[in-house]
């Protein structure tokens, strides 16, 4: 029978205070987002102080790796709170993230991607052949050409070319213009620059009114789409900076991101709590200190988690996307004794500046399948084999079955239903369509 009564129980909770929320919150903003909350956070709290990074001391330690260690968040329980801050807008390179992210599902394509969008100049160009780019990435050049082809033709086209001609055809191309003699008349735009109109009607077979109306096109074009002559391009910049240090790797944090944070020791020493003044001056120094001890287990979090990650995916720094191990973030939060949720806030829209370029810490997680001898592959790893082997196609198509049979003899445990989902899902036309494709060309 029931009845009522009081019961005592212990039990051990999180308390959420206003501070772990903003400790929580600045491990999940990127650097220019987290400047900008500091900015606004140091203009209401003059206590909070702080420098630029050209003058602010280099706080780096000798080895950051081996300071790896948790934090427990519950000692974040001094301050007031302070409302998050709005991001700024999205920018052109956040819309060509977001486009990226949607055309190439396979994570080494997205990878090498958002690399070649790392490397655009401020003409939205790529100033180094593909051949070059693909050394340095660890991918077959016909694998990322094939991927700038795509990116060339992203919103607004003609990024990523190589020539103003090229980023002019493409512009053509995408109002379905570029006929025979609007690419003699790209071909040849020194003669344009010249005003030589004699030669140019001469190379493009046409009469003078044509083409008046050919070079009217090429005028409503732009030789730098998206980007404003007046302002340079922002590169993308990495949280952490990994090189190579003997037979391994050394990690650190690319501190110089953010504005050096201390507390205005000079005012805080003046401040006497029996006054109404002091105690709104203690709360200010309670609020920064805060602040800096946020800042710093953001730190050791993100260095944390990418140790990791470079301890795990080793063999892809080694050797290129196509040893990329399979790897869930629950995984990597178990090998580096961390909650899933903290691995999903650190590797969203961070950046690591390796030997194989800027890479975002995203790329470096994929399922898994079962391979015949019994290991685990990358399905990102599979799906970059299989564009890989159709970027080298010579005059055999390979068909699905063709492919199949290739990666099994690979030692990929994959069956053909699985191999057309994958070369449908990246976009790539049956072996049926390559065919007649090829032939028409």
């Amino acid at each position: 029978m029931l009845s009522p009564g009081l019961i005592q129980r212990q039990s051990q909770s999180l308390v959420m205070t206003p501070q772990l929320r903003q400790a929580i919150a600045m491990l999940q903003l990127g650097h220019q987002e987290l400047t900008q909350s500091l900015q606004q956070i140091a203009e209401l709290n003059p206590l909070l102080i702080l420098e630029s990074t050209d003058t602010a001391p280099n706080t780096e330690p000798a080895d950051p790796a081996s300071e790896l260690h948790d934090d427990d968040p519950e000692r974040f329980t001094s301050g007031s709170e302070r409302p998050e801050t709005a991001a700024p807008g999205p920018t052109l390179h956040d819309d060509l993230i977001a486009q990226i992210h949607l055309r190439f599902p396979v994570q080494q394509d997205c990878a090498a991607a958002l690399y070649l969008l790392a490397c655009l100049d401020e003409a939205g160009r790529l100033p180094e052949a593909v051949s070059g780019l693909a050394v340095e990435l660890g991918v077959e050049p016909a694998v990322l050409e094939t991927i700038r082809q795509v990116l060339m033709r992203l919103e607004p086209a003609g990024l990523f070319t190589r020539s103003l001609e090229e980023c002019l055809a493409v512009q053509v191309e995408q109002k379905n213009r570029l006929d025979p003699a609007m690419k003699v008349l790209l071909a040849n735009l020194d003669l344009l620059a010249r005003r030589d109109w004699r030669l140019l009607r001469q190379k493009c077979q046409l009469e003078q009114d044509d083409l008046l109306d050919m070079l009217t096109e090429i005028q409503a074009l732009n030789p730098r789409p998206g980007f404003d002559p007046r302002q340079p391009v922002s590169p993308i910049q990495p949280d952490l900076i990994l090189r190579k240090n003997g037979p391994g790797f050394r990690l650190t944090f690319n501190h110089r991101l953010l504005p050096h944070c201390h507390v205005d020791l000079e005012m805080q020493s003046a401040l006497d709590s029996s006054t109404d003044a002091g105690r709104q001056l203690l709360a200010y120094a309670n609020e920064a200190n805060a602040v800096i001890r946020a800042l710093e287990m953001r730190r050791q979090t993100i260095l944390k988690i990418g140790a990791e990650i470079v301890r795990q995916q080793a063999t892809f720094f080694e050797e290129g996307l196509a040893a990329l191990r399979p790897l869930t973030m629950r995984d990597l939060a178990t090998g580096a004794d961390v909650h899933e949720s903290t691995v999903s806030r650190v590797v969203n829209g961070k950046y690591i500046d390796t030997p194989r370029g800027i890479l975002p810490l995203r790329m470096f997680f994929s399922t898994a399948l079962q391979a015949s001898d019994g290991s685990t592959q990358s399905a990102s790893a599979i799906q970059h084999r299989i564009r890989t082997l159709i970027a080298s196609e010579g005059d055999y198509i390979l068909s699905d079955d063709a492919l199949t049979t290739q990666l099994q003899k690979e030692g990929f445990a994959i069956q053909r239903r699985t191999v057309a989902k994958y070369r449908e899902g990246m976009g790539i036309a049956k072996s049926s369509q390559r065919r007649r494709l090829r032939k028409d060309h």
